[in-house]
């Protein structure tokens, strides 16, 4: 009766496990990639389906509207109006909340103490948070990321901060794109709306406002 040899593992037997072992790393981390993917499907459609509830929103009922987007918080919701709403375009200097300085107020005071008309400044509209349970303020999954939000009243991209994007009752919504990421900035979704039907299209990769 022959004895089983007590030696180490034989190659076949290393080349065996070796690969189990590879397979079983395989499956894991195309798992966490298909979760990944998952989340980032899921986050991109569930801000489509805000924007285009917020245009029908606004159309429908006579509001003015705004997505507001905290980049920093990974996070968003919205307010409305039924005070009349202009958006002017704007740097990314003015749009950080640049003030008048002590000097200009008093050279536009001085202005109007010598007869000249003072320009009226238009009433600041009132914002208030919708009260609905689908607009309630939402957060992105845990390993994705606002990239940046290019809007068309700004003239460069936002990756920090808050952002708004604006929709009017006469059925426009102000070109804009959001783009998300995961942790390590290597898949990139993103968000883009139509301005006149109020239509959004979700594509993988980075657009800006120029791309259709």
């Amino acid at each position: 009766m022959k004895l089983r040899s007590k030696a180490g593992f034989t190659l076949f037997e290393i080349i065996i496990s070796m690969s189990i072992v590879g397979l079983i790393i395989g499956l894991v981390v195309g798992g966490m990639s298909d979760y990944l993917d998952w989340d980032m499907k899921k986050a991109s459609n569930k801000m489509a389906a805000t924007v285009r509830y917020v245009y029908n929103k606004s159309a429908t009922e006579g509001l003015y509207i705004r997505l507001i987007i905290d980049i920093n918080e990974r996070a968003y919701w919205v307010e409305a109006t039924t005070d009349p709403v202009l958006v002017a375009k704007e740097d990314m200097e003015s749009s950080k909340g640049k003030r008048k300085d002590k000097k200009d107020e008093e050279d536009e005071e001085e202005k109007t103490k010598d007869g000249e008309i003072p320009k009226l400044k238009p009433a600041e509209p009132q914002f208030g948070q919708v009260d609905s349970f689908l607009l309630k303020p939402s957060k992105l999954p845990k390993n994705i990321y606002f990239k940046d939000v290019s809007v068309e009243h700004l003239t460069f991209p936002v990756d920090s901060g808050k952002v708004a994007i604006f929709f009017f009752p006469n059925g426009y919504v102000e070109n804009a794109v959001i783009n998300l990421r995961d942790e390590d900035d290597e898949v990139v979704y993103s968000i883009k709306t139509n301005p006149i039907s109020g239509r959004v299209s979700i594509e993988a990769g980075y657009r800006n406002l120029e791309e259709e």
